[in-house]
């Protein structure tokens, strides 16, 4: 679902996916970079896969690593700096180079369709060296019973308010309403997510031939996955 701006609103460039470019130009990358890089050794090739205005991928360019940035949206990669920019959808991303280190980051992972977080996967292990990480993000399962339970969210990163609103929850599957505000402006964009358990998120790495090496973070939000997934039975199944 498109972000929906008040009538009187102009709301600027828009991605392919609903995302407001004004709105992730503006987010702060809130020390993750340095958690990424923290992994990694100097200079390295990253890939980002799904990077945006480059939120991370700035960063970690301006930390000192050979970076690629991955956006099916151009009007996004307008605002990358030091790092090369592909227009393309990770998908059907086929480039002619493996990387150190290739990054999913956001909730690209929880997305609700089975086949599209396969092909995420998929993209990941084919553009990844011989002993390259995959760094990737998710919303955990604490993060979906938490908001099924309140219901509602709200918070700020940097100059962005946000607000979350629980729409629907369908099984695994949960539906909410996040409204982004900046400057008295605001957009409001919906979006479904599908709650993965760490089985889970560990047969559907197997199925890409990778594997969870360890978690970067307490909350369980950011891990680490290198090649070598052992594929369980029955596995193939959404």
């Amino acid at each position: 679902m498109q972000p929906e701006p008040e009538a009187d609103e102009d709301p600027g460039p828009i991605a392919p996916d609903g995302c407001p470019v004004e709105v992730y130009r503006r987010l702060p990358a809130n020390g993750e970079p340095d958690l990424i890089s923290r992994q990694l050794p100097p200079r390295s090739r990253v890939l980002e896969l799904g990077c945006g205005t480059g939120r991370l991928a700035n960063a970690l360019a301006g930390l000192g690593h050979d970076v690629v940035g991955v956006d099916e949206s151009a009007a996004m990669l307008d605002h990358l700096h030091g790092v090369t920019p592909v227009c393309e959808r990770i998908e059907s991303l086929r480039l002619n180079a493996t990387f150190d280190v290739v990054v999913l980051a956001a909730s690209l992972l929880s997305t609700a369709e089975f086949d599209r977080r396969r092909r995420y996967l998929d993209s990941c292990e084919r553009h990844l060296g011989a002993d390259g990480l995959v760094i990737a993000q998710w919303f955990p399962p604490a993060w979906f019973d938490d908001i099924s339970t309140v219901g509602r969210r709200s918070g700020r990163l940097g100059p962005v308010h946000g607000r979350l609103r629980l729409v629907s929850v369908d099984d695994d599957r949960l539906t909410a309403d996040t409204t982004y505000e900046i400057d008295g402006r605001s957009w409001t964009q919906r979006f479904t997510a599908y709650r993965l358990t760490e089985a889970r998120l560990a047969v559907e790495l197997g199925l890409a031939g990778l594997s969870l090496e360890r978690w970067l973070d307490e909350a369980h939000t950011w891990f680490v996955a290198r090649r070598g997934g052992v594929l369980p039975i029955a596995a193939d199944t959404p």
